[in-house]
């Protein structure tokens, strides 16, 4: 069965056990966002505690770990979640990263009336996109309506790139906790900005310590302890969502594909795709099932594929 690329869930205080996240911690496979329409919740998200209520909205990533302490009966909302395959391409258009910062630092905001209806248009245009989109999203079979249903998958996808602009307005006015960024937060922001435009061609470490005139260690353990990844990790998961979303949603050839995301030959991109998500790219573009796809954590993975690449180098 295909995975939904964007998941969207009105949900009610009555409801038992949202997320499986009431009886104990759970490991976030998504990034996306919460609105609170009524009532309220207390949630903690890596340990922090935020207490919501309506109009209030919470932005939540993936590999954050997600506790929901206690919520009113009355509590309504939209949660939407993404897999980084879909957020990745959007992020190459977005040329101000200051926001995704602030949102890390303060995930938790209150919302203007107006940003409140914006969001809720963004939401409906989006759920009525990817409703008529479904229809035969299933069917492998030739038919009359592919075309339309081709169309509705882009409309989706350029709805869920202005609900992402659209969350980022909100944080656009927000201060960051100790009023500016640390050299540190400075280090990892210039790094994601940096990878973004140029992990395709780039896939050493020492280039963006060079970058940021620092030594490739000293610029490792900052990314690390900043970030939970290591610049490795980083580089990994950039290249692999992106060498699935060509396999997935282009023509063309594997070569092609190992050639523009830089790699030494289509062999060892092969194995290196292999060891990461279980499939050669080949099985993968048939559409066959990766082992592994639904591990709680994709750090794991793609830290396998790391282990590959260093012995390989």
């Amino acid at each position: 069965m295909r995975q939904e690329k964007v998941t969207i869930l009105e949900l009610e205080g009555g409801e038992v056990n949202i997320l499986n996240a009431e009886k104990e911690s759970v490991k976030l496979t998504k990034t996306g966002l919460f609105l609170c329409k009524a009532g309220s919740v207390t949630l903690t998200i890596d340990g922090t505690e935020y207490h919501m209520h309506k109009g209030s909205i919470i932005v939540y990533f993936s590999y954050s770990t997600l506790h929901i302490i206690s919520h009113t009966a009355n509590l309504k909302g939209t949660l939407i979640g993404a897999n980084l395959e879909t957020i990745q391409p959007m992020l190459y258009n977005v040329s101000n990263f200051n926001a995704l910062f602030v949102i890390k630092q303060a995930p938790h905001q209150i919302i203007s009336e107006a940003q409140q209806q914006a969001l809720n248009q963004h939401i409906n245009l989006l759920k009525q996109v990817a409703s008529k989109a479904a229809e035969e999203r299933l069917d492998t079979e030739p038919h009359p309506n592919r075309p339309v249903i081709e169309i509705a998958r882009k409309q989706a996808e350029l709805l869920s790139y202005s609900l992402m602009l659209e969350v980022l307005q909100c944080y656009t006015d927000v201060t960051p906790r100790g009023g500016s960024f640390t050299r540190k937060d400075e280090v990892l922001q210039k790094f994601v900005t940096q990878l973004y435009r140029h992990y395709r061609t780039q896939h050493e470490v020492r280039f963006y310590a060079e970058q940021q005139f620092l030594t490739t260690r000293y610029f490792s353990t900052i990314i690390k302890e900043c970030s939970g990844k290591s610049p490795t990790q980083w580089i990994a998961t950039a290249l692999l969502v992106e060498a699935r979303n060509m396999l997935s949603h282009t023509n063309m050839t594997i070569k092609e594909i190992s050639d523009a995301l830089t790699f030494p030959n289509q062999s060892y991109f092969g194995k290196w795709f292999k060891n990461l998500t279980t499939l050669s790219p080949l099985d993968f573009r048939k559409g066959k099932t990766e082992k592994n796809r639904e591990e709680k954590n994709f750090i794991d993975v793609v830290q396998r594929g790391i282990s590959y690449t260093e012995k390989s180098v």
